[in-house]
């Protein structure tokens, strides 16, 4: 699977597995292998990467963006329950999440372990991000929020009933402390602390608008790209009386975004990023010291001093 590539993984884990012998065992494999190869298809859900298994967990890894994939696999449930009571199907994707096929398949076969309702006879369970991006779309039923254990993430669950109580632990740090917290690292110079940090809020908490931008930290562009992505449609989704604090949060992910792009080889897409980002903030001199150090990239010496010239200005004229 290469880079920038949407994938979905459908994990499904059978229910009743320990009562069955082992022809039963077989048959049911059987049985769910079809059940998922069926809902992938349906809908044009996308392409079939994948389906790996071991004892009572089958995952299906999908060519599709999971906001796509995960509506059609639901309307599938709806006219047709899966096989073995008790099932749990776990769905996760990037870039609503995970970035790598295995962080994907790592995180769906996560989510059967959390707690939906009871006696249901199958449970869908998503994570809060991929939730927070399907929860408009016209097929979806409706989920219920599930807290999770300490330190852990938060999830979603259909059918929406009576779900027992997560796990508690010792007391876990607010998103609000964790933000602190990663941008101390930032301060004292210590990066990889602050990506991680940062990636761990974004776990617990992926709506948090502010912990975004520290992921250009992260040294991998395609993970630092597909976590400032993020950060901009959450950015641009919020409304409120703090929208100059989201205009700013939305220049900086989109400068960070143009910088990335460029150092891909990406001129027409970091022109483009660049140009949003001066929309949002025309006072600005940030997007003139991006276009600066691409002209000095390409060697153009006399176009850098320029812009840099006009940075300054800018910065000067700055009440």
């Amino acid at each position: 699977m290469h880079e920038g590539e949407r994938i979905t993984c459908i994990a499904f884990r059978i229910g009743g597995w320990d009562r069955l012998d082992t022809p039963a065992r077989l048959r049911a494999r059987a049985e769910a292998a079809g059940f998922l190869g069926r809902a992938g298809q349906a809908g044009r859900a996308g392409r079939v990467g994948a389906v790996l298994g071991s004892g009572e967990v089958l995952a299906l890894v999908l060519r599709a963006d999971p906001a796509e994939a995960a509506p059609v696999l639901l309307d599938g449930l709806r006219r047709r329950r899966p096989p073995g009571d008790g099932t749990t199907i776990g769905v996760a994707g990037g870039p609503a999440g995970p970035r790598t096929g295995a962080e994907i398949v790592a995180e769906a076969a996560r989510l059967l372990r959390r707690p939906g309702p009871r006696e249901a006879p199958f449970t869908v369970v998503i994570g809060a991000l991929l939730h927070w991006r399907l929860r408009d779309a016209r097929s979806m039923p409706a989920f219920q929020r599930v807290k999770g254990e300490a330190c852990g993430p938060d999830h979603w669950v259909w059918p929406a009933g009576h779900t027992p109580s997560a796990p508690h632990g010792g007391a876990c740090p607010g998103p609000e402390r964790l933000l602190a917290l990663a941008q101390r690292q930032r301060g004292l110079g210590e990066r990889r602390a602050a990506v991680e940090t940062c990636r761990y809020l974004l776990r617990r908490y992926p709506l948090t608008p502010a912990a975004y931008p520290l992921m250009d930290l992260e040294e991998h562009d395609d993970v630092a790209s597909a976590y400032l992505a993020d950060g901009l449609r959450v950015v641009r989704s919020r409304t409120g009386p703090d929208r100059e604090r989201l205009e700013r949060l939305e220049y900086e992910l989109l400068l960070a975004l143009a910088n990335r792009a460029y150092r891909r080889g990406r001129s027409d897409e970091g022109d483009r990023l660049v140009n949003a980002a001066a929309e949002v903030f025309p006072a600005g001199d940030a997007p003139l010291r991006v276009l600066a150090r691409e002209a000095a990239r390409r060697g153009d010496r006399q176009g850098a001093r320029v812009l840099l010239a006009a940075a300054l200005a800018r910065t000067w004229e700055a009440p």
